[in-house]
């Protein structure tokens, strides 16, 4: 491939992002799960990817296609938890008034921040590299989900997930046989199928692709900016 070959060449650390990562960024931020830490290193992340000199991103084609599909989704989820976050602290405001304490709580820092959000994730796709897919791949996923190796699992249809993990472990091979000596680090808040109940620590069997390859696991985008040194 073109695209690894390049990177390659820059010799800079490679990230490989799953569609959970991307879309965390426009999630509801009014869920306890949901913390500065991560945001701001969605920012750095992008940052550095826009440098070239810095970081390369990667995204497998199903990841962009499985973030197309669910962008709108998850913006329209946000905007509706904005909303209902809005009307809880006019509720609140107005009983505290009826005791006296009579003031409005200024949100307006809130308005835009769907939009703010999106404009980051446009950046991270324009300075990323897409990867096509292709016969080889789609057939080795067929055989992992079939094999129930990681992410796939028993009586579960895994095989976006499997396609996508295939993609970045053909294309870290790629990287490493034309050269590449920097970190090759996955992002993927899916934590349920990728590290099992440690949260944070591959599935044995995925493990021991990813030492073969020295590529590193991050369970959340601060992990993956941890991991690349930025």
């Amino acid at each position: 491939m073109s695209g690894t070959r390049a990177a390659a060449n820059l010799g800079t650390p490679v990230l490989c992002f799953d569609t959970c990562s991307i879309l965390d960024i426009l999630r509801d931020i009014t869920r306890t799960s949901t913390v500065a830490q991560e945001q701001e290193a969605a920012l750095q992340i992008v940052s550095a990817m826009e440098r070239k000199s810095m970081l390369g991103g990667i995204i497998a084609d199903q990841v962009h296609t499985e973030f197309l599909d669910n962008v709108d989704r998850v913006s329209a989820e946000t905007v509706v938890a904005l909303k209902k976050f809005r009307q809880q602290v006019n509720r609140i405001d107005a009983l505290v008034g009826v005791f006296g304490q009579a003031i409005q709580t200024d949100l307006r820092h809130l308005d835009g921040h769907v939009g703010r959000c999106r404009s980051v994730v446009d950046r991270w796709l324009a300075a990323a590299t897409i990867l096509p897919g292709g016969r080889d791949i789609i057939s080795r996923a067929f055989s992992r989900m079939t094999a129930a190796r990681t992410p796939a699992r028993k009586g579960r249809d895994s095989m976006k997930d499997c396609v996508v993990i295939e993609t970045y472990l053909e294309t870290a091979s790629d990287l490493r046989a034309a050269g590449l000596t920097a970190k090759i680090v996955f992002v993927s808040s899916n934590t349920r199928d990728y590290a099992g109940e440690t949260g944070s620590t591959l599935r044995p069997d995925l493990a021991g692709e990813f030492a073969t390859l020295n590529m590193e696991y991050a369970p959340n985008l601060a992990a993956a900016r941890h991991f690349l040194g930025l």
